[in-house]
């Protein structure tokens, strides 16, 4: 984004996951994801990196939030190596909601939400089909 203030500042529900569509253009070894963090940093968040069929292929251990308005880098529990040119997905979740991460408000990609959650558990999903504002997360992969 153009500034660290970029989106919507957005308040997670702790049962819900957050899904932005990231587009890998090579073969690539991914060490985690860089989520940008809004307003305030509580409490613990965890993010995860999905294929184009939603299911999880790395995932991050549980992390303390921390950098309001920066980039935090989360490692996954296991480097994965991302086959391109290829559709994947952003995960996060927060286990409080005095977090606050930034969130696109305007795109043409795929994002949304995932509902009935429980935080720390990344089932397999069906991906999202379009943009919907203010949920996906600011993010990318490393």
């Amino acid at each position: 984004p153009p500034t660290a203030t970029t989106g919507t500042d957005t308040t997670p529900v702790v049962t819900e996951t957050y899904v932005a569509r990231v587009f890998i253009p090579v073969n690539a070894p991914l060490t985690g994801i860089a989520v940008l963090n809004g307003s305030a940093v509580a409490g613990n968040i965890t993010v995860a990196l999905a294929d184009s069929s939603g299911n999880v292929v790395a995932s991050s251990a549980s992390t303390a939030a921390s950098g309001t308005a920066a980039y935090q880098k989360i490692p996954f529990s296991a480097a994965y190596t991302a086959k391109g040119p290829g559709e994947y997905f952003i995960l996060l979740q927060s286990n409080n909601t005095g977090y606050r991460f930034r969130s696109h408000a305007v795109g043409v990609f795929k994002a949304d939400k995932l509902t009935a959650q429980t935080y720390g558990t990344l089932p397999a999903f069906t991906p999202p089909t379009a943009f919907t504002a203010d949920l996906g997360p600011i993010a990318d992969t490393y």
